[in-house]
């Protein structure tokens, strides 16, 4: 079929379309078919600027145009009426040779006119185009490449722009939990600057990073409180400060002759027991009926408790530090923690449960029934899952007691969690 596109001395010349004329007479034409060009011209169309009427019109002359046209190096043409194509799209015909100028400008199609403005096709016996007068293809098979790169740069745009609105809600529902949760801080001022910057004509990627800075402000003000706090209460204990009308005692006897003095029917069973147990076991009665020897049995309550902090649950079968840590990326990430050990993991449970919006009590009946460990590592899971999909889990603080409530029971396959968390 002959390389030379003609346009009519009807139309009035624009350079847009003078630029499609070019395209239409290049003589290397890049070998992709009907199906490629047509889905990287509709995923084009809007960042292209296409109006719908043009875009449907565009949609049915790829429709009339046949697949083997699109091979090798010919030229696809489509031979249709205005008057024709008006009936199909709906519209006038106006309103159709503008969308049509509309796809020329865009480089998408060319001009391919005869003498008298008709539009036809003439084929051979092979099925071969030898003359076609109408609406050449040929531009955008042309720009194959071009156009997918445009479009493929504005579906990246519009995941982002998601992505940013996500994070947007994820940020100003994580910031409010924190508030609401914290009752010894006045935090009110990051609650008005966070309105402020919901309120404000910004787009979402830009509302995205305002917000991440003030929630990582509003993470180092509650880490410093904390530690402000800590430090007064370990003061307050080391010096005996605000204590009064205090009787001291001194303990006259040895342990062992308190241990001795011991005089009970189970005597033997006690005495066999070994230490942490014992610590750990003695009830309230026994140590007011001890007399002088409660202070020895308080202590080693004490070294039993701090003990039974890191003893396993039933509910950490398979589970390890390091999966943990591998698992809560996002937690550790976005809260400024580090869970390389199980201690770290029990001093960052406060900051975690803070973050979700846990109760207080809620957490600390977890930590009696499951143990700290048990608990924190729970929490650890259910922080995780809230932040990376806020939508699925609308209430961390009920996720988190239903999870107990099944670790309780001895169906909470945590383990399982940890490595769709890892893996994901």
């Amino acid at each position: 079929m002959p390389t030379v596109s003609n346009v009519s001395s009807f139309r009035k010349v624009t350079p847009g379309m003078l630029a499609s004329q070019r395209l239409a007479m290049s003589n290397d034409i890049p070998d992709h078919g009907k199906s490629e060009v047509a889905i990287a011209l509709k995923r084009a169309a809007q960042p292209m600027g296409l109006t719908s009427t043009a875009y449907h019109v565009l949609d049915i002359l790829l429709g009339l145009s046949k697949p083997e046209d699109w091979k090798g190096t010919n030229r696809p043409v489509v031979a249709i009426s205005n008057e024709k194509l008006a009936s199909y799209v709906g519209r006038s015909e106006r309103t159709v040779i503008r969308a049509i100028k509309q796809l020329v400008e865009a480089r998408i199609l060319a001009y391919r006119d005869s003498s008298t403005g008709r539009r036809w096709v003439h084929r051979n016996d092979t099925g071969d185009i030898t003359y076609a007068y109408g609406l050449d293809f040929t531009p955008a098979r042309v720009r194959y490449r071009e156009i997918k790169r445009l479009a493929d740069e504005w579906q990246a745009e519009l995941n982002a722009e998601r992505e940013a609105r996500r994070a947007v809600t994820k940020l100003s529902r994580a910031i409010i939990d924190i508030i609401e949760a914290t009752t010894d801080l006045d935090l009110s001022d990051f609650h008005d600057r966070m309105m402020s910057i919901m309120a404000c004509g910004k787009g979402a990627q830009e509302k995205m990073v305002l917000l991440q800075d003030l929630y990582d402000l509003l993470i180092e003000a509650l880490t410093e409180g904390q530690k402000q706090a800590h430090n007064v209460d370990n003061y307050q204990y080391t010096t005996g400060e605000h204590d009064t009308n205090v009787t001291q005692l001194f303990n006259t006897n040895s342990q062992d002759s308190c241990l001795n003095n011991r005089t009970s029917a189970h005597a033997d069973e006690i005495n066999t027991q070994p230490d942490d147990a014992y610590g750990a076991e003695i009830a309230p009665e026994r140590e007011q009926a001890a007399g002088q020897c409660g202070k020895i049995s308080r202590n080693t309550g004490r070294k039993g408790q701090r003990e039974a902090d890191f003893t396993r649950s039933a509910a950490l079968d398979a589970v390890s530090i390091s999966l943990l840590e591998s698992a809560c990326t996002t937690v550790q990430s976005d809260f400024g923690l580090s869970l390389k050990s199980w201690a770290e993991l029990l001093s960052a449970a406060e900051v975690i449960r803070l973050g979700i919006g846990l109760s207080q009590s809620a957490y600390s009946e977890a930590c009696g029934r499951l143990g700290r460990q048990a608990a924190a590592a729970i929490l650890a899971v259910v922080a995780e899952k809230a932040l990376r999909d806020p939508e699925r889990i609308s209430s961390p603080g009920g996720y988190f007691r239903a999870c107990c409530d099944r670790a309780a029971e001895g169906k909470l396959a945590l383990a399982r969690s940890l490595f769709g968390l890892a893996a994901g």
